[in-house]
């Protein structure tokens, strides 16, 4: 016997993507009218979600079918009233991660896996994880770690302390030499090696 619950359920679903459909179908209306306006339009629902860089935004604008001259001028013109700004996203971005423990060299590569100029990226993750302050803050992060690995032995929490700072970008040399430093091996404990 079905119940009552699950017949409302598979109605709403039905009515939801009724309604996907149609707003596609008069997206796709209103793309053949105005590109650049649907272009424009598409960007902006892009931007509510979360701030993103020009290049993103052309990738997703184009998967949706816009023309590349519409996107053009769609993203032309957002930047010049400040919505879309490759500078702005590099450094917000880079300050997130940052804040989560990502050393300046990984949120380079991860800003310009996200179409963000080289140099840009470069100087967003610089200004966020500025070099000088690298060994202390890779220790910092460590020391948060470590805490939460409480009774753990010393092998195991010098394995995953090393994996997880290297998952943050940090370099090889420094990861080992902040590891021994914190974690306490007892008396013949285990050599420690990366």
């Amino acid at each position: 016997m079905r119940e009552p619950d699950q017949g409302a359920e598979t109605a709403g679903a039905g009515t939801a993507a009724k309604g996907r459909t149609r707003r596609a179908r008069m997206a796709g209306e209103e793309a053949e009218r105005d590109p650049v306006g649907a272009a424009r339009d598409a960007a902006l629902r892009l931007l509510t979600v979360r701030a993103r860089g020009r290049a993103e935004l052309e990738l997703r604008l184009g998967q949706r079918g816009l023309p590349d001259e519409a996107v053009a001028s769609a993203l032309d013109r957002l930047e010049e009233v400040g919505l879309v700004d490759d500078a702005a996203f590099a450094m917000a971005y880079a300050e997130s991660r940052a804040g989560r423990g990502v050393d300046a060299g990984a949120i380079t590569r991860e800003l310009r896996g996200r179409g963000v100029d080289p140099q840009l990226a470069a100087q967003a993750a610089g200004a966020a994880v500025p070099p000088d302050e690298q060994a202390e803050r890779c220790r910092q992060v460590a020391a948060a770690k470590l805490a939460r690995m409480e009774g753990l032995n010393a092998e195991v929490q010098f394995r995953r302390l090393a994996g997880y700072l290297d998952r943050r970008g940090y370099p090889g040399e420094l990861i080992e030499h902040i590891v021994r430093e914190l974690v306490e091996f007892g008396e013949g404990g285990g050599s420690g090696r990366l």
